[in-house]
């Protein structure tokens, strides 16, 4: 569990770096003004070898077992022979590379434009021993890079302004081009959010059996009111703006962040937990998911698949009923606690109907038995 917490952490520094780099390349006619300094961004570019260590040092655990040269050379040793452990250094190199042009380079556009291809870096290194990488090789871990570089550029400037804003000024101007830097993100996060998803496991719905497919599927659904409050921030907020140069919506972005940090610790979680690439055939020899045993009502250990029945449909209509529930409370109220909170039960009770709508296919798996049953009969005989 600790390692999905400093994973979850990682990405909340990728997105503070990005987002402080991109902001501070921006005039400061078309932004807000933020009081994020560069003392918090060298110490985000710190803790990422930090936080990307835990993986490494368990590795150096488990080896230091098997050998009796003590811990110093069972480190030395992953860190020069297993790929986690390399990456570990290349990343750990440009951090420091980071913290020194943070700290002593003077030129603005060039000390954030180095900064940013050095974060980049990073990316590309955590990408490159992550699960996408693995089990799809170099497209995979494209994927991942542009994967996590999208999320970054698109949280960390949400993040960066929602947090550290030092007034209400020019709002409209900067919701007008990053309204456009958000949906060139969310488009990359879904393309390559689904090659990842598809990739990874056997069947989207037949991975839900699974941790990994249950915390996958929690993610989407969070992804999904994460774009209710993109829609929010970037279109209706943008017409409240315009009518009132009073009006605040710092609020409703923090609200959009907190979902952001939910997903950033599934996301965590995620890379802790081994993707299942054959869910049925991984049943026989592991438990299912904790939720899947809770929610769900068929046996995990046979195909499965999306059986919508009047319980489901019933949930389906509850979620939409709080999602519009949310834009009410933004239209009438500009009651930002309460949106989130309407969300997260949308959530929650589209969850409950996508459970709800599970089918096993239990008379199919018996008749395939029956049918190698009589195949080896009929070869004995």
């Amino acid at each position: 569990m600790s390692y999905a917490l400093t994973n979850g952490l990682i990405y909340v520094c990728f997105a503070i770096i990005f987002g402080g780099s991109i902001l501070a390349l921006i005039p400061n006619v078309l932004k807000v003004e933020v009081t994020l300094s560069r003392k918090t961004l060298v110490m985000a570019g710190a803790l990422v070898p930090v936080l990307a260590v835990v993986p490494v040092l368990i590795l150096t655990g488990n080896v230091n077992k098997y050998q009796d040269y003590g811990v110093v050379s069972s480190f030395l040793f992953v860190v020069q022979e297993i790929e986690t452990g390399r990456a570990w250094t290349v990343l750990l190199v440009f951090s420091i590379l980071y913290i020194i042009i943070m700290a002593f380079v003077k030129n603005r556009v060039a000390v954030y434009t180095a900064g940013l291809f050095l974060a980049v870096g990073m990316v590309l290194t955590q990408s490159i021993v992550g699960h996408a990488a693995n089990m799809a090789s170099y497209p995979g871990a494209l994927s991942h890079t542009v994967h996590m570089a999208a999320v970054s550029c698109w949280a960390g400037i949400l993040l960066v302004v929602s947090w550290f804003s030092k007034n209400d000024d020019n709002w409209q101007a900067f919701i007008d081009w990053f309204t456009f830097i958000a949906i060139g993100c969310i488009f990359m996060l879904s393309f390559t959010g689904l090659f990842m998803s598809f990739t990874l496991t056997d069947g989207i719905v037949q991975s839900w059996v699974m941790p990994y497919g249950q915390a996958l599927l929690i993610k989407h659904l969070f992804f999904l009111i994460l774009l209710l409050f993109a829609f929010i921030n970037g279109f209706l907020i943008r017409k409240k703006v315009k009518q009132s140069y009073t009006f605040s919506p710092r609020k409703w972005w923090k609200a959009e962040s907190v979902i952001v940090l939910a997903v950033f610790g599934l996301t965590g979680f995620m890379s802790e937990t081994e993707p299942p690439h054959n869910a049925v055939q991984t049943m026989s020899n592991e438990d299912s998911s904790i939720l899947f045993r809770t929610f769900a009502s068929v046996d995990a250990g046979n195909d499965i698949y999306l059986s919508p029945d009047l319980m489901s449909v019933f949930f389906f209509l509850i979620s939409f009923l709080f999602i519009v529930l949310t834009i009410l409370l933004f239209s009438n109220r500009n009651s930002a606690g309460g949106a989130l909170l309407m969300s997260v039960l949308a959530v929650f009770s589209l969850y409950i109907g996508l459970m709800s709508s599970l089918e096993s296919d239990e008379v199919n798996t018996a008749e395939n038995v029956y049918s190698v049953l009589v195949h080896a009969l009929k070869i004995v005989a």
